[in-house]
């Protein structure tokens, strides 16, 4: 059974969430201050947007399983719903669970790094109720999902919240205030491509089946040779604005740590690329575009941690 739910829960796909999270708490720790209040305070906010991820899979696999559109010859992992381990009811429950866990992780988060502020702390807490909202409904009820508007939704989710949400309730932590600073935005823009790009993986591998189930993604709207364009133009903003960010606010020769970082997500566009109307071939590309971002995004981590030891 807890494999079962393991399985539902899709662990490889966290690994994306928790580092893109990891980087806007590490950009608090450089411009804030290290200490074990903020350490704690990360680990709430981390383990809040894994718990975030986990209720979005299990959203995904609920709606997907009331429309009828995981068939059985998909490309993708056969998901417990699938095969009746889990039933619809049990999933249901389990994405309750995963929401209020969400929630206290969440909201002790926010009551630690912005208490000081009322109206901020407000904001936060409305912020932390759209994601929730926009986890579930991602293919339940107005399935924006299904409508074209996922890559819009993980870009603002996984990118910009992901690292300036962060970012500012670090900072703030370590008195700081609520300022923005640009590595963070551009990175910020950067991380919102490379994960766009997971989601882009994905709905290339199963274009041809959501048509028939009427799942409208943008893979399906651009077609076979648009779509490969279009991500390679998404590594390309990742990789221009990781850059950007680099020289604006760090040191030159960190750029061969972020060159290197780079490499596997690099070299999984270029497969993307090559293989894009063969279905099949790219189901694997998931997998190592995901984990391309998130050694990418510990190359940063290694930045940051190397100037605020060395430099700063």
């Amino acid at each position: 059974m807890l494999q079962d739910w393991l399985l539902e829960a899709r662990l490889r796909t966290l690994l994306l969430s928790a580092t893109n999270t990891a980087v806007g708490c590490a950009l608090g720790f450089y411009y804030g201050a290290f200490n074990l209040y903020n350490l704690a305070a990360a680990f709430l906010i981390v383990l809040t947007a894994v718990l975030l991820q986990v209720l979005s899979n299990f959203a995904n696999d609920y709606g997907d399983a009331f429309r009828g559109a995981d068939r059985s010859d998909r490309l993708g992992p056969i998901r417990a719903i699938m095969t009746g381990s889990i039933t619809v009811r049990q999933l249901r429950r389990g994405m309750a669970v995963v929401t209020v866990l969400a929630c206290l992780c969440g909201l002790g988060a926010v009551v630690m790094t912005l208490g000081n502020d009322i109206r901020v702390l407000a904001w936060f807490l409305f912020a932390g109720v759209i994601c929730i909202v926009a986890a579930i409904f991602y293919t339940v009820g107005m399935a924006y999902g299904y409508k074209g508007f996922g890559d819009i939704s993980v870009f603002i989710f996984f990118g910009l919240l992901s690292v300036l949400g962060p970012q500012i309730m670090i900072t703030n932590a370590s008195g700081g205030g609520l300022e923005i600073y640009p590595d963070a935005l551009l990175l910020a823009f950067g991380l919102g491509a490379g994960s766009v790009m997971v989601l882009h993986v994905n709905n290339m591998r199963d274009a041809a089946q959501d048509k028939i189930s009427g799942k409208r993604t943008l893979a399906t709207r651009l077609g076979t040779r648009l779509s490969a364009i279009y991500h390679a133009a998404l590594f390309a903003v990742t990789v221009l604005t990781s850059f950007a960010a680099c020289f604006l606010s760090h040191k030159f020769w960190e750029f061969a740590i972020l060159a290197v970082g780079l490499i596997p997500l690099m070299a999984s566009v270029i497969r993307v690329m090559k293989n894009c109307r063969d279905p099949r071939v790219l189901a694997p590309e998931l997998k190592f575009t995901a984990l391309g971002n998130a050694v990418h995004n510990i190359a940063w981590i290694i930045v940051l941690i190397v100037d605020f030891w060395v430099y700063y």
